[in-house]
């Protein structure tokens, strides 16, 4: 990797990280509109520069109302226990939409 894409992925990364945090604080003051902005930009951010936001901005938001999901006010998180290994459901408050994440189980010998 050159130089300078090593500069423009750490710069888009570090303004994904920065947007991010603004949509969190404006959800828990209540402006939805404007969190959502912020999560729109840091989606056209992340698809100009072809650079995938970290995981915890990944899982983060809402993928249908990009909503930031904040369990308790925005989201509701659930464990789900199954035979073979157990999932977390996260499930958005405002549109109901579901994300479901697998929980690695430990295998004993």
């Amino acid at each position: 990797m050159s130089k300078r894409r090593k500069i423009l992925r750490d710069l888009a990364i570090q303004r994904m990280d920065y947007l991010y945090k603004l949509a969190y604080r404006r959800v828990k003051q209540g402006d939805y509109r404007l969190a959502r902005r912020y999560i729109e930009i840091l989606l056209r951010i992340s698809q100009r520069t072809r650079i995938r936001p970290p995981r915890y901005i990944r899982r983060g938001y809402c993928r249908r109302c990009c909503i930031p999901l904040i369990p308790g006010v925005t989201s509701r998180v659930r464990i789900q226990s199954e035979g073979r290994g157990s999932r977390v459901v996260v499930t958005c408050l405002l549109c109901g939409w579901k994300r479901r994440y697998m929980i690695k189980t430990g295998r004993r010998k």
